[in-house]
């Protein structure tokens, strides 16, 4: 082991291996994937600062390289390993198997797709395309707007939608505020998905607006039939 990796009555990966990987706590669970530290500071106490705020873990979901860089012990190197760990917990959450999922409420949907967008700092608009029996045959990520606003086309919806083979569809699109209450844009674009996919005879089941650990979704609202 290399000196000052851990330097601490029992290191993180001893742990591990003695009481199981759940017995280890965020910081030792850091240090594992930093692996090293400076001549100043072990693994651990660099996992300690980097998981200094008060959000923990949360934090490194929002990060970005210059966020990381600003640690003393974090280079380029060990900012690109920590994003990764980032975007992997991301997709991991969202990767399931999508044939046995069915969406029966919008709480159901809104967790689906939780994870996946209330970490964006832009808008995402997304779609998940559902059969008769409302399992999720797949999603699509269509369009990513500014920081506050994201322009799409009702057309360019649909046609992901009919590649799909969707019987019904749900929209979603996120609030990089965390606030997801509905801007007079967005009732306005529900109302013309909605007019849309009733021609187009596939039905807009809702359209959520995803917030911070919290959402809005037209149909609970009675916004939508």
């Amino acid at each position: 082991m290399k000196e000052n990796q851990w330097i601490s009555d029992v290191d993180p990966q001893s742990k591990a291996r003695d009481f199981g990987i759940e017995s280890l706590t965020d910081a030792e669970l850091l240090a594992l994937v930093l692996r090293n530290g400076t001549k100043e500071k072990n693994a651990l106490e660099v996992a300690k600062d980097v998981l200094s705020g008060s959000e923990g873990f949360y934090s490194l979901m929002e990060a970005g390289r210059e966020d990381f860089l600003a640690f003393d012990g974090i280079g380029e190197a060990k900012a690109c390993l920590l994003m990764a760990v980032a975007e992997i917990a991301k997709r991991a959450y969202t990767q399931r198997r999508t044939a046995s999922i069915q969406i029966e409420s919008p709480k159901q949907a809104a967790d689906y797709v939780m994870q996946l967008l209330r970490y964006e700092k832009q808008e995402y608009v997304m779609m998940l395309h559902l059969d008769t029996r409302l399992h999720v045959l797949g999603k699509d990520v269509l369009f990513i707007g500014t920081l506050d606003q994201s322009m799409f086309s009702t057309r360019e919806l649909f046609c992901s939608a009919l590649k799909a083979r969707a019987a019904q569809v749900i929209l979603f699109h996120n609030h990089p505020s965390g606030d997801p209450s509905p801007s007079e844009y967005d009732i306005m674009v529900t109302k013309k998905t909605k007019e849309a996919g009733r021609l187009l005879d596939i039905p807009l089941s809702d359209h959520i607006i995803i917030g911070d650990f919290t959402y809005y979704s037209f149909r609970e609202h009675g916004l939508l039939d």
